[in-house]
């Protein structure tokens, strides 16, 4: 005659139905920030790519953003499963100690700035945001014509606003402005990107580190042909994206000149 042991029933959970109720919240929110973060960083990922800006500098940034979204996954698949203490370590991590390290790549590398006004009209509408390249003249790399810059103004007091304006004139060249038509060194520049062109006439010298910035909207742009040469110096990054509003999305098309 054999016997047999009676089942025993599974121990029943010990967790109050309150606790249960906020971990289940709290997984459904770490699932959401980890898309969130997925999303952020594939955006930037598609922008610093496409505008061939992706240094080793944002490259941190996008791995330190990958980084936040694999963390939020993993507390939302084993919240209820992993020492608490674990669980607080990795929240001072992804909400203390990534975004500061975040933040201060990011205003290292890049500077987000609103068009206020219409000098740059038809390129840049007022109202725009943009991304502009912090490292984009670094390591001896100079601008060029066509860049569309951000800068302070020289021989202001006033460090905290910036302007954008596009460069015309390189260091060492003549600036002629007569008719309507730009000359450098007397060869005409032709600018498809204009709204309106020059009403004034004017002829400028550039010494070294010296730029000549214009509006693209000449006859509403107080620019270069009235406070003169930008000093390199000034130029604190070139603006390379339109993020907002979502309708003028996309890149600042770049120019290529013949001369």
């Amino acid at each position: 005659m054999t016997m047999q042991n009676p089942s025993v029933p599974a121990p029943k959970s010990t967790r109050p139905a309150w606790l249960n109720g906020c971990l289940m919240l709290f997984a459904v929110l770490f699932v959401l920030l980890g898309i969130w973060d997925l999303f952020y960083g594939a955006v930037f990922t598609y922008i610093f790519a496409s505008a061939r800006i992706l240094s080793p500098a944002k490259l941190v940034w996008l791995l330190i953003i990958l980084g936040d979204c694999l963390i939020y996954f993993f507390l939302a698949a084993r919240l209820s499963r992993q020492p608490w203490l674990v669980s607080v370590g990795l929240l001072v991590l992804v909400w203390l100690i990534l975004p500061f390290a975040l933040w201060l790549l990011i205003n290292t590398t890049t500077i987000r700035v609103r068009n206020n006004g219409y000098s740059m009209m038809s390129t840049l509408p007022n109202g725009v945001y943009l991304l502009a390249d912090r490292e984009a003249y670094l390591r001896h790399q100079l601008p060029q014509r066509g860049d569309v810059v951000i800068f302070r103004m020289p021989a202001s007091s006033d460090t905290a606003n910036l302007l954008i304006k596009r460069v015309i004139g390189l260091p060492g060249e003549v600036v002629t402005i007569g008719q309507g038509q730009v000359l450098i060194n007397s060869i005409p520049l032709n600018e498809p990107y204009l709204a309106a062109q020059a009403a004034y006439r004017g002829e400028w010298k550039l010494g070294e580190g010296q730029y000549f910035v214009l509006g693209d909207n000449r006859n509403d742009s107080r620019d270069s042909h009235l406070w003169g040469a930008l000093p390199s110096e000034y130029i604190v990054a070139k603006a390379v994206w339109v993020y907002w509003p979502f309708a003028n999305f996309g890149k600042l098309a770049a120019v290529h000149f013949a001369q």
